[in-house]
């Protein structure tokens, strides 16, 4: 249950997140509880691709993440433990990367020693899932976050941090 508590902890990063804003306004550009998983198909890293579609008849935790948050590298390990201790249950992890670079991602995977199946958002996060969520002070989704989807696609638990 360790590994479930990363989901439950409520910390930023707050260089990326870009203005301070309340933990209820962060929350807020996640997709919302209840409601489906937006629609979206990503390149993988290690190549082919994956679409919210895909995800369906698994319990999937999503992982907003970049290689240039140290929140976000912090959480690896964690994710890891995750997706290889629940594999057999039937819950998926998938990282979103941010980054635009494929390669700085690879680089931290590789530094961390870690296997992850991570999709390429290329800077597109927010508009992914959070596209009606624009506000003045918005500036994307805080990294790392985190959204459990149930096996129907409906969006069950958002989380925003890592435990520290």
């Amino acid at each position: 249950m360790r590994r479930w508590r990363m989901l439950a902890a409520i910390s930023t990063c707050v260089a990326l997140v870009g203005c301070q804003r309340s933990y209820e306004q962060l929350l807020n550009a996640l997709p919302l509880e209840g409601q489906p998983v937006p629609t979206f198909a990503l390149p993988l890293l290690a190549g082919g691709s994956i679409s919210s579609e895909e995800l369906r008849g698994n319990t999937v935790v999503l992982a907003f993440w970049s290689s240039t948050c140290g929140a976000s590298r912090a959480a690896l390990a964690s994710m890891a433990e995750l997706k290889n201790e629940y594999a057999d249950r039937g819950i998926r992890v998938l990282v979103l990367a941010d980054d635009a670079a494929p390669d700085a991602v690879q680089s931290v995977l590789d530094g961390a020693g870690v296997q992850l199946p991570v999709a390429l958002a290329s800077g597109r996060l927010a508009s992914i899932f959070s596209p009606s969520k624009r506000y003045p002070w918005s500036r994307g989704i805080a990294l790392p976050s985190f959204v459990v989807i149930d096996s129907s696609g409906v969006v069950r638990v958002r989380k925003i941090g890592i435990e520290r």
